[in-house]
């Protein structure tokens, strides 16, 4: 994927778990606004978003209600407007992040009570990075789960508890399956899906803000 295509990455997926309609959302780590966009096409209320890539941030201005450059470790709410969220996007982020768990517990004092956060988190766990173990390599790639701007890893169980740490119950935890489709679904079926996490390139995630 170029660099562009990286910013521009769009999730259709993330209407199948959270209906938009009238709600306040944050995007963070936004890259150009595609997933906002997305959202506010499907009744979204409002938009904001968080990027830290300069460029990125400028061409989501033109797609979302308000964005920050900026860090999400610093990120205040008053810049994002001021009122609590009723749904925040994580989508390709944490593992970008130095300090992952600190960063989602801030977001989710952004969140209100009963509101949704939807995680996005390459699978480590998966069988090409099993094999190229196995082969004694690590690849270091533009993108994809051997992105080489990958600072942390996670597999399911590890994504699951980063969510609950921060405070959140999980909800939903469903695997994605980006590239090579058909290969996966064959797989699938030949292990009668006893092995189909490791398959998943991604985890789509969903935690829900207790109500006090």
């Amino acid at each position: 994927m170029t660099p562009a295509g990286y910013y521009r990455d769009v999730k259709p997926v993330l209407l199948d778990l959270v209906d938009p309609t009238g709600l306040r959302i944050l995007d963070a780590g936004c890259a150009s606004g595609g997933n906002g966009e997305l959202l506010k096409h499907a009744g979204a209320r409002e938009v904001w978003g968080v990027e830290l890539d300069q460029a990125a941030a400028d061409e989501a201005r033109g797609r979302l209600d308000g964005v920050v450059t900026g860090d999400l470790a610093t990120v205040t709410l008053e810049a994002l407007g001021g009122e609590p969220f009723d749904a925040i996007l994580a989508i390709d982020v944490l593992e970008h992040l130095p300090d992952p768990r600190a960063a989602l517990a801030r977001l989710v004092t952004m969140l209100r009570p009963g509101g949704a956060l939807v995680a996005c988190i390459p699978n480590v766990a998966h069988v090409w990075v099993m094999a190229n173990l196995l082969a004694k390599r690590w690849p270091q790639k533009d993108s994809g789960i051997f992105d080489r701007t990958h600072l942390r890893f996670f597999a399911k169980k590890d994504m699951v508890a980063l969510l609950r740490e921060a405070g959140l119950d999980v909800i939903e935890v469903r695997p994605y399956f980006t590239r090579y489709r058909s290969l996966a679904a064959l797989a699938l079926v030949l292990s009668l899906y006893v092995f189909r996490d490791y398959w998943a390139r991604q985890f789509l995630l969903v935690g829900r803000k207790p109500v006090p």
